[in-house]
């Protein structure tokens, strides 16, 4: 899917790093670029709550996930391909 990420030259994206906790391992999985902090911040958020854990019994939600994240900033320098 296409998406507005800035044409400036050196132009600042940001990037979701998740990690995720499966049975068979870690993987860390890279999503972006976006053109806003929030947007990969949601994406953050996304995969923490989606991989929430609940209690059984309750139903309720734990405060523990199977994923973790952080936002990472940089700058893209355009050229001709």
């Amino acid at each position: 899917m296409a998406r507005s990420i800035g044409m400036a030259a050196d132009a600042t994206v940001f990037r979701a790093v998740i990690t995720k906790q499966y049975p068979h391992g870690t993987v860390t999985a890279y999503e972006g670029p976006y053109g806003s902090i929030g947007a990969a911040r949601a994406r953050v958020s996304f995969w923490t709550n989606y991989l929430a854990h609940t209690d059984e019994e309750t139903g309720e939600r734990t405060g523990t996930s199977d994923a973790t994240g952080h936002v990472e900033r940089g700058t893209v320098s355009w050229e001709r391909a």
